[in-house]
């Protein structure tokens, strides 16, 4: 099947599937974990199932579930660089196998019919340590980072003036600004990505240093110009006992963050936690209201 579907889960968990591929960004399933509660119905596991890659952005618990890891068995997990012999001790015996991509390098992870799916690491500004990380042995030094996925063949009514066939995913993971940020994706893109995953807010009430605010996320996306941006990270999770008080900062960065990619021209799909939307075989959002299912 040409062409490709995008399916937001909550949080950072997104799932592309494109080309006989399953990618998932950030998989965390449960309905709590810590002191965290997912107020949005849990994703349905058919939407997630047998995934060939999943990608960590970094070590927090938000973004690096291993129950979820387990549930999942994925073929191939992209660790944050400095964590892949850790993760690979915590997933011994689920048979996923776990690597590792420098910041600037890329890697060929899996194959899709028209050639090989290359995953390129991407820097991010952000604490990737894990929280009370020494108790298991997580490595201090791991580093947080964005990725970028080319998935070949995806769009064949695409021409090479428009984009060429291949679907680029920029998945920014967990990060605040930095110079060189856009730079970074485009320099390693060669070109717009067709679909980001864009983090927008967070959990709790105040949005902690490292992060983007919607309006941040926007003026990065205006500088990047994905064809489509989703925003994520924002109205899944929230503090036991504290989700009444959130109000606004609960759905809000999602709206803000969409309302100013639009005014500056681009374009942003805001889903609702296991809404999806689909891309035609030449790329383009198929014209279908965003909906749950």
């Amino acid at each position: 099947m040409s062409g490709a579907r995008l399916r937001w889960l909550g949080h950072s968990t997104a799932v592309l599937d494109a080309a006989g591929v399953r990618v998932v960004t950030d998989p965390v399933l449960r309905g709590s974990f810590a002191h965290l509660r997912r107020r949005p119905p849990l994703p349905d596991p058919e939407h997630s199932a047998d995934p060939a890659l999943v990608l960590l952005s970094h070590l927090h618990h938000d973004h690096l579930d291993l129950p979820s890891l387990r549930r999942l068995r994925p073929r191939w997990v992209v660790a944050p660089p400095g964590s892949a012999a850790w993760l690979q001790q915590r997933l011994r015996g689920t048979g996923s196998a776990v690597g590792e991509v420098a910041v600037g390098s890329s890697v060929e992870v899996s194959r899709a019919p028209a050639g090989p799916v290359t995953v390129t690491a991407l820097p991010a500004h952000h604490d990737g340590r894990r929280t009370l990380g020494r108790l298991t042995g997580a490595p201090a030094g791991a580093l947080p980072v964005g990725h970028l996925v080319r998935l070949p063949g995806v769009f064949p009514r695409r021409p090479e003036a428009a984009g060429g066939a291949d679907l680029l995913l920029w998945a920014v993971g967990d990060s605040g600004e930095f110079d060189g940020f856009a730079e970074s994706v485009l320099r390693a893109a060669g070109r717009a990505p067709d679909v980001a995953l864009v983090p927008v807010g967070g959990w709790g009430h105040t949005l902690g240093e490292h992060h983007l605010d919607p309006e941040q996320a926007a003026a990065l996306v205006a500088r990047v110009r994905p064809r489509v941006a989703v925003p994520v990270h924002w109205g899944t999770f929230a503090p036991v006992g504290l989700a009444r008080t959130m109000g606004e900062r609960w759905t809000a960065p999602g709206r803000r963050f969409a309302g100013a990619v639009r005014e500056a021209g681009g374009r942003a799909v805001l889903l609702r936690p296991r809404g999806a939307l689909d891309l035609d075989a030449a790329g383009e959002l198929v014209p279908s209201r965003p909906r749950a299912r």
